[in-house]
């Protein structure tokens, strides 16, 4: 008797739970199909994140690299001397402007309408301007000197010059040699006059070869995507803000 109640309870017990199994394998989402619904949306942003990543990594590289990094990726400036400024000062055979401040050799070609012969600023081209920028001079006399003696207001105002037109809107290509001055005696203002590297983009005409490009696909295109953002950067061309008025 007491196995055939035991029989009888299972029995019951089978036809119960049976409903509730089918119900579970018909009505109620299986993990086969909550796996499949959670991986429909990363299908549909596939592409977009994928896009981010890229503008990401090249953003970071960019913007994360200390300008030390930056710097060892170009090549050393090569080296100018006071004579051979003199050759180019417009009148050559490619129009090539350089000129000379703190020891380095700026290109600034791409400002002919300020620096070309004729124009307002041509007495600046093929000179060290050091002396003239240091007390807002447009004058010949004023070039290619020394600068002692100079009060300290007027070497802020060098500075600022130094940095605000001429790093932020031309190209260094060398390091000027012979300079009526010790540039290494103002490296405090400038950096070490020792370790020019010429201008990111910049297309020296003596340079020494650069360092061997990186083979990884992720770091060149990081690189890529760097140098792309930075030439959406428009750069003025514009004289010395004081030259206007002197």
């Amino acid at each position: 008797l007491d196995m055939r109640n035991r029989s009888d309870n299972s029995a019951r017990s089978c036809r119960f739970a049976a409903p509730d199994i089918l119900k579970g394998q018909v009505g109620s989402p299986t993990p086969m199909d909550a796996a499949v619904k959670k991986d429909e949306p990363a299908s549909r942003i596939g592409v977009r994140s994928t896009v981010l990543i890229c503008v990401g990594v090249g953003w970071t590289w960019y913007t994360m690299t200390t300008p030390g990094d930056r710097a060892q990726e170009r090549p050393f400036a090569p080296i100018y001397a006071l004579e051979d400024l003199r050759h180019f000062d417009g009148n050559g055979p490619d129009g090539t402007i350089l000129i000379g401040v703190l020891g380095r050799v700026f290109n600034v070609t791409s400002g002919t309408e300020f620096y070309a012969k004729g124009q307002g600023y041509s007495v600046f081209a093929g000179h060290d301007c050091t002396h003239a920028f240091a007390i807002a001079s447009t004058k010949a006399k004023h070039l290619d000197l020394d600068l002692d003696d100079l009060p300290h207001k007027k070497l802020d105002h060098l500075n600022s010059t130094y940095w605000e037109t001429y790093v932020a809107k031309y190209p260094i290509i060398g390091r000027l040699t012979n300079t009526p001055y010790d540039p290494s005696r103002y490296d405090h203002l400038a950096g070490p006059y020792a370790e020019i590297r010429v201008s990111a983009g910049a297309h020296p005409r003596r340079a020494r070869a650069g360092k061997r490009q990186s083979r990884c696909p992720v770091t060149r295109a990081a690189r890529a995507i760097g140098s792309t953002l930075a030439n959406l950067i428009p750069r003025a061309l514009a004289p010395p803000s004081w030259a206007a008025s002197s």
